[in-house]
């Protein structure tokens, strides 16, 4: 099954070039996109908003931490072979024969997602639609089976539930995040509008 889905959604590459290059700036620009996100909630808002819209972002970097150590940790111990080294596919971006389980995309773009929608953000649904559309587009363009993309998703709530649970005894890390971005301010005025 996880094959045959794999297959169905990337026998779709390679026949509109318009949708392959659509797919690949998705998948590409992944990175770029979380931190003009981050940035976003940081310093848009009231203030009353905008100090919530803080810790969601704190919360959003521990979570990704948390996820991606724990899944480096599983692709030390558990090797499963990336689609393009197993069988034939359309293989539209590069990309290393390390272990595809799971993916580290989905980790990324899933803690964002599960973060939101944890803290019941404005954003939660958007964010959510969007991280789906990576996870499809990891498996369009042949670096990653669904089953990559779903285990993410399900290593990324399980790390967010975990960060929103013991906010508190996060809390005195978040304080010295604060504090570092209040002495910030001092050489960058402009940046103390957005400090609280």
């Amino acid at each position: 099954m996880n094959y045959g889905l794999f297959h169905w959604i990337n026998d779709i590459a390679g026949r509109y070039p318009f949708l392959d290059k659509g797919m690949i700036f998705i998948t590409n620009s992944v990175p770029y996109v979380v931190i003009v996100f981050m940035l976003f909630l940081w310093f848009t808002g009231n203030k009353e908003k905008r100090v919530e819209k803080q810790y969601t972002a704190i919360y959003i970097v521990f979570t990704c931490l948390l996820g991606l150590a724990l899944n480096a940790i599983l692709h030390s111990v558990y090797y499963h072979r990336r689609p393009f080294v197993t069988y034939h596919v359309h293989q539209l971006v590069p990309h290393a024969t390390d272990s595809s389980f799971v993916s580290d995309h989905a980790v990324l773009v899933f803690s964002v997602a599960c973060t939101l929608l944890l803290r019941k953000d404005s954003w939660k649904y958007p964010v959510l639609v969007w991280a789906i559309i990576v996870g499809i587009s990891r498996i369009f363009v042949g670096v990653h089976y669904p089953a990559d993309v779903i285990g993410g998703a399900l290593l990324s709530l399980g790390a967010s539930m975990i960060v929103v649970q013991f906010s508190k005894k996060l809390e005195p890390v978040v304080q010295i995040i604060f504090s570092m971005y209040k002495r910030l301010t001092k050489h960058i005025p402009i940046l103390g509008k957005y400090s609280h």
